[in-house]
Order: structure tokens, then C-alpha cells, then sequence
């Protein structure tokens, strides 16, 4: 029979130890409600890319309305960060999420009737306010935003 070393021991020990850590740090990056944020964000910057191309209208429409249907759902899931809040914490937390998933589908509303009237630069504008939307409820809500410096799909940041 084999001995088992002191040092695999040690190391089995510490992966016990720091893998549900890890587990924690990541705090719902498997969630549905990322899911369906992620694919928001997908949409729109497809959106972004193919708006103003009068032969891809039906395609960009189509994106829309996922992004739409998206959103509706994100409304109906709980945010996980608010699951370790205080009731009266959690209550104004989920009103800030709520009313800014509002204004999300408002703005979303307002792009689907600019790219259905051929009106690219109120488009783009309803695009911007959709990007901005996103930045300050981020900030607001205390998510995203802190990974890797990228943001919308652009080129990644430079290096030290």
C-alpha cells in the first residue's frame, strides 16, 4: 500500500478550501439573468454594426424584437446580488432594477419605430441612449462593467 505524500495532501487541502471561493467571487455569471443580459447586449451590437444598410432592415428588425423579447424576461428574474441584500436594501434595489429594465424597453420601442421608418439617425441616437442606459444602470446597480476594460464589442484596451 502506498503512502500518500505529505505535499498532495497539502494541496487537496488548499483546492478544498479555495475552490468554493472562486465559486463565490463569480457571484452569477451562470445565472438566467445574465443569459438574457448578454444576449441584449449581443443584439445591440449587431444592431450597431448592420442599422444603417437599408438590405439588412428585416434583419435588424428581427434583432430588435429578440432583444426586446429578452429584456422581458430579464424583468421577470431576480438579480442574484440582491438575493444577499437586507429586505429594504433588496426592495429599493429591485425598484432601481426594475425601472431601468423599463426605460430599457421603452428606448428599445423607440428603436424598433426609427429603424421602421427609415430614420437611421434617430436610430443611432436611440442606439447611444441605449449605451448609456446600460453604463449608468451598471454603475447604479453595481454591476458589470469591471472586466477587461472592453465594452461593446470594441477593440480591446491597450496594453501597459
Amino acid at each position: 500500500m502506498k503512502k500518500t505524500s505529505p505535499r498532495c495532501t497539502f494541496v487537496v487541502f488548499l483546492l478544498t478550501l479555495f475552490l468554493p471561493l472562486r465559486t463565490f467571487a463569480e457571484g452569477g455569471k451562470d445565472s438566467p439573468l445574465r443569459g438574457e443580459m448578454e444576449a441584449i447586449n449581443r443584439s445591440l451590437r449587431l444592431i450597431n454594426r448592420q442599422y444603417a444598410d437599408p438590405a439588412q432592415k428585416v434583419s435588424t428588425l428581427e434583432l430588435v424584437a429578440t432583444m426586446q423579447k429578452h429584456a422581458e424576461t430579464a424583468r421577470t428574474l431576480t438579480p442574484p446580488k440582491s438575493e444577499k441584500m437586507a429586505a429594504a436594501d433588496q426592495a429599493k434595489y429591485l425598484d432601481t432594477f426594475h425601472k431601468d429594465l423599463g426605460a430599457l424597453l421603452k428606448e428599445i420601442g423607440l428603436l424598433k419605430q426609427a429603424l421602421a421608418a427609415d430614420k437611421t439617425d434617430a436610430a443611432k441616437a436611440e442606439i447611444d441612449k441605449i449605451k448609456q442606459l446600460e453604463d449608468l444602470s451598471h454603475k447604479e446597480l453595481g454591476v458589470g462593467g469591471g472586466s477587461g476594460g472592453r465594452k461593446h464589442g470594441g477593440p480591446p484596451a491597450p496594453g501597459p
